[in-house]
């Protein structure tokens, strides 16, 4: 796929490029600043398109012109609470889901495929219907995030939430080539940089045929009995244990295929 990422300069979004072009997409960088990107990433880039993010009329020109199929946004930070200035992130949330809707109604075609990084608050908790936030009201911006984006069916934006936690990048650079191979440094239900981009990048592969299209999605990575294993990125686990609980064991873990994701039981009741 062609992919238009924002954020590129940032913690996830940089970490995203070496990941997405790893399998095969071709990749469209929408930035603000051109001098923060370095001539070697550019010139693994299909485009540079300059920009800001909450410009939703200058994200839509580039998904037509460079004729996208899909859409990652990793630009803006949630603030941890109402009571920290809001900052970007609405507006430019706001902003790309306008672009990509309003692209695939101009130029007619199934919808753009496109994901957002919000938080974990957002993941169900072990009490139905209630998600995290209902208990733990952080980030409470990915809230009114989710109820924009479910405005819109996924016939008009085939969109997912990737609902993390702080993920620390496991190198101080984006590696170029992507490594194969993650060790991961703890048993966190929320993962490093690293794992994230391989999952966005691999999920991708499946265009409009993705099971996580519209869905809120968690991910835990598989540890085996108190020692650190590196595995492939292609194999994820998802935990059906509360946070607290030993899920190291393998009868306590089901190793599933990428992509195949719930998002309940994350937390202690």
């Amino acid at each position: 796929m062609r992919v238009l990422v924002l954020g590129v300069t940032g913690r996830v979004g940089s970490r995203l490029i070496p990941a997405l072009l790893a399998h095969k997409h071709e990749v469209v960088a929408y930035v603000r600043t051109v001098s923060k990107i370095s001539p070697k990433v550019t010139a693994k880039l299909n485009s540079v398109v300059v920009g800001v993010g909450t410009d939703s009329a200058g994200i839509k020109a580039a998904i037509l012109s460079n004729n996208c199929d899909a859409v990652v946004n990793a630009a803006g930070l949630a603030p941890f609470t109402s009571l920290y200035k809001k900052g970007p992130l609405p507006d430019i949330f706001a902003a790309v889901v306008k672009a990509a809707v309003d692209a695939r109604e101009e130029r007619g075609g199934p919808a753009l495929r496109c994901w957002f990084m919000s938080g974990w608050s957002l993941l169900d908790s072990p009490k139905q219907p209630h998600m995290i936030m209902d208990y733990i009201p952080l980030y409470p911006v990915h809230k009114r995030n989710l109820d924009l984006i479910k405005t819109h069916s996924t016939d008009e934006i085939a969109w997912s939430l990737f609902c993390a936690s702080n993920m620390p990048p496991k190198y101080d650079t984006p590696q170029y080539p992507r490594p194969t191979i993650i060790s991961s440094p703890s048993s966190s239900i929320f993962r490093n940089v690293g794992e994230l981009r391989g999952f966005i990048a691999a999920d991708l592969e499946k265009g409009l045929q993705s099971e996580l299209a519209g869905k809120r999605v968690g991910v835990k990575e598989k540890a085996k009995a108190s020692q650190l294993v590196g595995m492939p990125i292609s194999l994820v686990t998802v935990s059906n244990r509360v946070l607290g609980k030993d899920c190291s064991r393998d009868n306590e873990d089901e190793v599933i295929p990428l992509g195949i994701v719930r998002t309940r039981t994350m937390i202690k009741p």
